[in-house]
């Protein structure tokens, strides 16, 4: 990893459960956004929701459809946060690990953590041996698929690298939700920092200026959300009770307190 070592508020450990958290949360869609589901049955059900003839058996990409819902993927979310959040945090000069890759001929190898002394993104999201504290939901849209779905299908041109000759371009069908879908998610967490939570409450604010994209073909204007936090429970455990439920100003004032403890693990990476 690089740097040197940075301090962040620990957690109990998964032996002892202190606390239980529930943040609440809705996505909107600011772009058309494609989950790339790829089975032919769900093409079909697109294909018959669309109506209309398409100059194609069946449309190249569509949403993933569950119980008549567009939705993503709980591991699809989970993957946005912890990507944003550790590469925020490397920038800041925090210890965050990752799988071994080289940036080039010059660039030293990077390693994932030791799994007696995990980094901030570890400790939370876990690695593939360990399991983490975080548990994202399957977003799901409020209305059904026949109301989110885009009315057109959209033409898309790719040329093939296999055959590298234009005249084999491969002709792409996409058919995607619209702007403005809502879905509706949550995060459940055990013994949360108020650091985790920042993070989180950090993501929730570059999803506004449209930078947190979910889906495929990200890179040619599909997949930005909007995420807002609509509510945060803690529970204590012993027993299991609702301790406290932060809406409104408390919301806003609980998150933005967690946001300035996050920043300050920044700003001591920086200082490091």
């Amino acid at each position: 990893m690089e740097g040197v070592d940075v301090e962040f508020e620990g957690m109990e450990g998964f032996h002892k459960l202190k606390s239980l958290w529930r943040i609440e949360y809705e996505a909107k869609t600011l772009e058309p956004i494609l989950t790339q589901a790829a089975t032919e049955e769900t093409k079909e059900i697109v294909d018959s929701v669309l109506g209309k003839t398409i100059p194609k058996d069946l449309p190249d990409a569509v949403p993933l459809i569950f119980e008549g819902k567009s939705v993503i993927t709980g591991n699809s979310v989970k993957g946005v946060f912890r990507h944003i959040i550790s590469s925020q945090l490397r920038e800041a000069g925090v210890p965050i690990c990752f799988q071994k890759v080289k940036y080039g001929s010059a660039a030293p190898e990077q390693t994932q953590c030791p799994p007696d002394k995990p980094c901030f993104v570890c400790t939370w999201f876990g690695t593939p041996s360990r399991q983490g504290a975080l548990y994202f939901s399957m977003l799901r849209s409020h209305e059904p698929l026949e109301k989110v779905l885009a009315g057109d299908p959209i033409p898309m041109i790719a040329v093939r690298d296999d055959y590298r000759a234009i005249e084999a371009r491969a002709f792409l069908l996409l058919a995607p939700l619209k702007e403005n879908v809502k879905f509706h998610g949550v995060i459940d967490g055990e013994n949360l920092s108020s650091e985790i939570i920042g993070a989180i409450k950090e993501v929730h604010d570059i999803s506004g200026r449209g930078f947190v994209k979910f889906g495929g073909f990200k890179t040619r204007g599909f997949g930005a959300v909007k995420i807002e936090i609509l509510k945060v429970e803690k529970y204590g455990t012993v027993p299991f009770n609702l301790e406290k439920e932060y809406s409104g100003d408390d919301l806003k004032s609980f998150l933005e307190e967690c946001q300035r403890k996050y920043h300050d693990l920044m700003s001591r990476g920086r200082r490091a």
